[in-house]
């Protein structure tokens, strides 16, 4: 592979440590500077278009494979190709932004989040009728909307979630990012997302999100460890709850079983979306990391979404077990002699 430097960014920021991790409307505008032999290159772009610019991040490592997402310690390590990282093993960087003046060889362009002199390796057009924009990237980093579609799909592949069922959210900063009303959590993407204000209920960017976005916003104003929860419908554990007996687990011996149940709670059957079983839920969370809601599904709470649902498997994991055992003992006993 031959890649050629084709120009120039230049931008304010001389340090890596001073340059933004994510483009965003504050930074100052950037101007790159094209070689002259690819002017003619620059031909029918014109100012006010959305652009796509590649560069070559020449001060990242390229010896890093796992980071932690904004170099934020208190989160979870990812790998690299799951992340925006500038280090990888080959520093390109991708930046979708706005032409704001185009002279010659010299484009004005905003937000370009890259140290003076970065070298400029290509630049294509954004396809509109492709590329959606939802607006929850203004509020939300690629790493977190990514970790929501990830946990959408882990839910669906093992049948926590079917159809449009189920709701998915983080919260970051006083806002909440959580699934639209109506959509499959088997390949969710931004346009399946919203962003809601925590403490006004106020949807910010997106489409209407799910009618039990206010469970959600009351797991998160009354617990204040819970930055992600997922509300899932495991089919083992409703089928518990169906059997009418009133008790979800009989079979508590497992020492796994005994450290998952201590953390669930439960609350009886209400209306889905209501306003009642949203504040009987936020309740509950005060005390329990995962609830129970009959007739209607499991709502778990986290520090992050992956771990929102290693919950919500633990216990579907136990119901299944559980569910069996029942079938085993009941076929045993219709086994035995008279």
């Amino acid at each position: 592979m031959n890649i050629k430097t084709i120009g120039l960014a230049r931008s304010s920021y001389l340090d890596p440590a001073d340059c933004p991790r994510q483009g965003h409307a504050d930074i100052p505008p950037c101007t790159i500077e094209l070689e002259p032999e690819y002017a003619v290159g620059l031909h029918r772009l014109g100012p006010g278009q959305e652009i796509i610019v590649l560069t070559w991040l020449h001060q990242a490592r390229r010896d890093l494979y796992r980071v932690r997402p904004r170099n934020d310690p208190a989160k979870p390590l990812h790998g690299v190709f799951c992340t925006r990282s500038p280090h990888r093993p080959n520093p390109i960087g991708l930046h979708q932004v706005k032409l704001l003046q185009i002279q010659d060889c010299r484009l004005v362009v905003h937000p370009l989040e890259v140290v003076d002199k970065t070298p400029i390796v290509d630049i294509k057009p954004v396809l509109k009728e492709r590329f959606s924009e939802s607006g929850v990237q203004k509020y939300f980093s690629p790493e977190e909307i990514q970790a929501l579609v990830l946990a959408g799909r882990r839910g669906w592949e093992r049948g926590l979630f079917s159809g449009c069922n189920g709701n998915l959210s983080l919260r970051d900063r006083g806002l909440v990012l959580i699934t639209r009303s109506g959509c499959s959590k088997s390949a969710l993407g931004t346009g399946d997302l919203s962003v809601m204000e925590l403490e006004s209920g106020r949807t910010l960017a997106g489409e209407p999100a799910s009618i039990e976005s206010g469970m959600h916003l009351e797991i998160y104003l009354r617990q204040e460890k819970a930055r992600a929860v997922a509300h899932t419908h495991p089919v083992s554990l409703l089928a518990l709850s169906r059997a009418g007996e009133g008790v979800l687990f009989k079979k508590q011996d497992l020492f796994e079983a005994r450290a998952a149940l201590g953390g669930l709670g439960r609350v009886q059957a209400m209306e889905p979306g209501s306003r009642d079983l949203a504040r009987a839920v936020g309740e509950k969370a005060r005390e329990y990391d995962s609830i129970f809601m009959d007739g209607h599904g499991l709502t778990c709470l986290a520090g992050d979404i992956a771990g929102a649902m290693n919950k919500s498997e633990e216990l579907e994991s136990l119901a299944g077990l559980e569910v069996k055992t029942r079938l085993l003992e009941s076929q045993a006993v219709s086994r035995q002699p008279f």
